[in-house]
């Protein structure tokens, strides 16, 4: 099969949906498809990374603006004359002008399409920020796209079953691929626990991530453990970034965006990684760091919440800085749920998240929207 993933950026910055981007590609290659992407222009390593991870090619356009405003009418235009080339189009996004009008074009087109929403379909999305812009913006562009798609792709049962207030009938075209785990170059974790306890919150810096209730609960970490160590890494907008630090006074380290083996290396000096959003569609990097034999403490909203508790792998707390600082404080002191994670975590990754498993899913997929086409 050959398929073409049409993305609204492949940077480095846009997190995880890029990261995931490149798992799919490395998933499709194992089960033997034929993969190019379609995207805005970027940096020329990180068109190198994808197809490092096996993309046949890297179709780039000049993009203007960012984020929902983002358009690339020259993209589009080429997915509205190239569609056709491919058994299927996967479309990555709702609510930016790249996924909405390169969706639009293949389904016009004829070709079979498949839109994965990035978890954009929940109450969540349309009660935080526009709503109202986001309502309209869904009803007049992304509604009959989704009609018109032949699947829709969503990374868990979770998020697939949060879109179904929008009664679009989607149950014969839903199908679940959760983005597969493609590990980078092992790197020896030192035995027992770290000599200072550290947490690591590890991803963008996006209100949506709650850094801000993590640096409330520290202030009780910190009276009960006073020689942990709080690490932030990541990025965002400047001003964002510099309010965050503010908020620290100075009681967190902000390393800034770390990938390759600066990554690994700090996820395998933490004692625990941290992820308190608010929303979150899939969660990679507590994947990653279940791999790396890192216990984690997400919150409630995290969609990898049934993995992590099922297999005992952190804790799962509520939005109070009291319930965070509390699960932050018992995984740092359970020493069997750190030897479990260190012992487990890998093989339990592998078994359900590796390039081969979720090839399988991907082709499963691909098929099904081909049958119906």
């Amino acid at each position: 099969m050959k398929i073409l993933h049409v993305a609204p950026s492949i940077e480095r910055s846009y997190g995880g949906p890029t990261q995931s981007l490149a798992g799919y590609i490395s998933a499709s290659k194992s089960a033997g498809m034929i993969v190019d992407v379609a995207a805005p222009v970027a940096a020329a390593h990180e068109s190198a990374a994808l197809k490092d991870a096996g993309a046949r090619s890297i179709e780039s356009f000049i993009g203007y603006g960012s984020g929902g405003t983002a358009a690339s009418p020259a993209l589009v235009r080429w997915v509205r004359s190239n569609s056709r080339s491919y058994d299927v189009i996967h479309v990555h996004g709702l609510f930016n002008f790249i996924s909405t009008r390169g969706a639009k074009a293949a389904i016009r087109a004829g070709a079979p399409v498949v839109i994965r929403p990035f978890g954009t379909l929940s109450r969540y999305t349309f009660a935080h920020r526009r709503s109202t812009l986001k309502r309209v913006w869904f009803n007049r562009l992304e509604r009959p796209n989704l009609v018109g798609a032949a699947g829709i792709h969503f990374t868990t049962s979770t998020e697939r079953d949060e879109a179904a207030w929008h009664e679009l009938a989607l149950s014969d075209k839903a199908h679940v691929v959760p983005p597969p785990f493609v590990p980078g170059d092992p790197i020896e974790r030192p035995a027992g626990a770290p000599v200072r306890p550290t947490v690591l919150f590890l991803g963008r810096f996006h209100p949506v991530k709650n850094i801000e209730l993590l640096l409330s609960a520290w202030d009780k970490v910190e009276r009960e453990m006073p020689d942990a160590r709080l690490e932030i890494a990541g990025d965002g907008p400047k001003a964002y970034v510099e309010e965050l630090q503010r908020k620290s006074a100075g009681r967190a380290v902000f390393s800034g965006f770390l990938s390759g083996l600066a990554k690994a290396s700090a996820l395998t000096a933490a004692s625990v990684l941290v992820l308190p959003s608010l929303h979150e569609n899939f969660g990679m990097v507590v994947i990653e760091a279940i791999s790396a034999g890192v216990p984690v403490v997400i919150s409630e909203h995290v969609q990898l919440r049934d993995f992590v508790s099922d297999n005992d792998l952190g804790i799962v707390s509520s939005d109070s800085a009291d319930s965070l600082a509390a699960a932050i404080i018992a995984a740092l002191r359970d020493a069997p749920l750190r030897e479990r994670v260190l012992s487990r975590g890998r093989e339990l990754v592998d078994g359900n998240y590796s390039p081969a498993v979720i090839g399988k899913k991907l082709e499963t997929m691909y098929l099904s929207v081909l049958a119906k086409s």
